[in-house]
């Protein structure tokens, strides 16, 4: 073999495996949502802050959505467990996740290929919902230009009444793009899930129809939203429409790989810091208080569990430090996020065990 054909084929070669490793890098950067990554478990907590709703933006990749000027409402907290232990572990079987919001009860079925809603009992039991062929709220896996629609139907009670329920729905990942949020908060690699639902529901005789369209946006590092739109449109059997709108947000940030620490205006008029980090047990936290404030901290997994919280209370003005210990907070190795929340206004960093 002479020198030439030995070197063109080697260029070769490189030349292909050069374009995998681009193409390897390009897939890794994108949002995917996966069942490990994104599927729904239990004995999570969401917080969320409620805020105004606003027009949910283009569509599209390399989207930019800016959303810092929504309004803080008030705090949210959702939370998920085993279905199976649920009060109402009976009336959905074949469910294994039940998520609470507001009070209310939502059913699902979650395994490695879709997340099933197969139901609903509103907080003060009046309302329930059972669904004979379920709404698919997510397939598994799903990225940017995937979508899917079907039916969905099933059999409501209300008090006395009771009736049917049927409709069709479509979720897309319709954009793709750096998402904005107020305190400073931007996730570059956002995806967007639009979500249509609508349905027409009888109840002893009485009918009404409904429009939902919910935008929800994702990143790798978070297993729920850390923004949903929420519009619904229903059509009362008087004949008047009426428009109602949800909005909530997760302040949430997350550090770049260059650096261990995530910074926005808040981290850095509070010199929020921790060291060593990472850190085998013990852990320094500092923060400088620009007024009287009150505090509190917690620590959380990726996906979104509360393992730790502490609650500080009102300190005065200047610099603070708080010591935390692995061994006695239970933190394995691994990385955590670790939040600070002063007079309502959070800023989160990561921090490593080794």
């Amino acid at each position: 073999m002479s020198y030439c054909v030995y070197l063109f084929q080697n260029m070769k070669k490189l030349f292909f495996s050069l374009l995998s490793f681009s193409f390897l890098t390009a897939s890794f950067a994108q949002t995917a949502l996966n069942y490990q990554t994104h599927g729904l478990v239990a004995d999570q907590m969401n917080f969320m802050k409620l805020c105004n709703y606003t027009d949910p933006g283009i569509a599209g990749k390399n989207a930019v959505w800016d959303f810092t000027g929504l309004n803080l409402k008030s705090d949210f907290e959702g939370a998920s467990r085993e279905a199976a232990i649920s009060e109402y572990a009976g009336v959905f079987k074949e469910t294994n996740i039940v998520v609470e919001e507001f009070g209310n009860y939502f059913f699902f079925r979650v395994t490695e290929d879709a997340m099933e809603q197969y139901g609903f009992i509103s907080g003060d039991g009046s309302t329930t919902i059972r669904y004979d062929d379920p709404f698919v709220k997510m397939k598994f896996p799903f990225s940017f230009g995937d979508k899917y629609s079907g039916d969905y139907s099933g059999k409501i009670s209300g008090g006395c009444k009771t009736g049917v329920i049927s409709g069709k729905y479509s979720v897309e990942a319709d954009g793709l793009g750096t998402l904005s949020l107020p305190q400073d908060v931007t996730y570059d690699n956002a995806l967007r899930i639009c979500e249509t639902k609508s349905f027409t529901q009888s109840l002893s005789g009485e009918v009404m129809e409904m429009e939902i369209v919910t935008y929800r946006w994702y990143i790798n590092e978070n297993r729920l939203p850390v923004l949903s739109l929420i519009r619904k449109c229903s059509h009362q059997p008087n004949g008047d429409s009426v428009i109602t709108t949800q909005a909530a947000y997760n302040p949430v940030l997350f550090a770049r790989p260059a650096s261990p620490f995530a910074v926005n205006s808040q981290a850095k008029s509070l010199q929020f810091n921790a060291y060593p980090n990472p850190f085998n047990d013990l852990i320094n936290i500092s923060f400088n208080l620009p007024v009287k404030s009150g505090v509190e901290m917690a620590v959380f997994s990726l996906d979104g569990k509360l393992i730790k919280k502490i609650v500080i209370g009102e300190l005065q003005p200047g610099w603070h430090s708080q010591q935390l210990s692995a061994a006695e907070t239970g933190l394995a190795r691994g990385t955590y996020l670790l939040k600070i929340l002063v007079d309502g206004i959070e800023t989160s960093l990561k921090i490593v065990r080794q």
